[in-house]
């Protein structure tokens, strides 16, 4: 038969409550000597309107069409509602006649197409 260990006097619990005090004093520790970083600054994590008006200005005048369009129609289903809205076209009619023209209408979308004028391209195929 093999030998029994010794009794140490503390429980696998115990130790392991220990061992997370110790842990979560050391990352308080490290935490606490972090240089402090400015509210306003230019950084990935902090949103646009905290960052100092200089970089807040660079960045709006870098924006092209194509920004302004991937953020107002970030997906195909809201930018074909608002071809329909500009199309002036009844709902059921449009849904039918796009059906037909699903390739022509991604094609445009991918070009990032304007709702106005993709619904005047529309008209060529008959949509009005």
């Amino acid at each position: 038969m093999g030998k029994k260990s010794a009794h140490t006097g503390e429980s696998p619990k115990d130790r392991c409550i220990n061992i997370m005090d110790k842990f979560i004093a050391r990352s308080n520790r490290q935490a606490a000597h972090k240089p402090v970083l400015p509210a306003r600054r230019k950084d990935p994590d902090v949103s646009m309107e905290l960052w100092p008006l200089k970089d807040q200005l660079e960045y709006w005048e870098k924006r092209t069409d194509a920004d302004r369009f991937d953020e107002k129609y970030q997906y195909y289903s809201k930018w074909i509602d608002e071809v329909q809205q500009n199309s002036g076209v009844h709902s059921t009619f449009f849904t039918d006649c796009i059906m037909k023209l699903k390739p022509e209408l991604l094609e445009l979308f991918e070009k990032k197409t304007i709702p106005g004028k993709a619904a005047r391209e529309l008209q060529k195929y008959g949509v009005y």
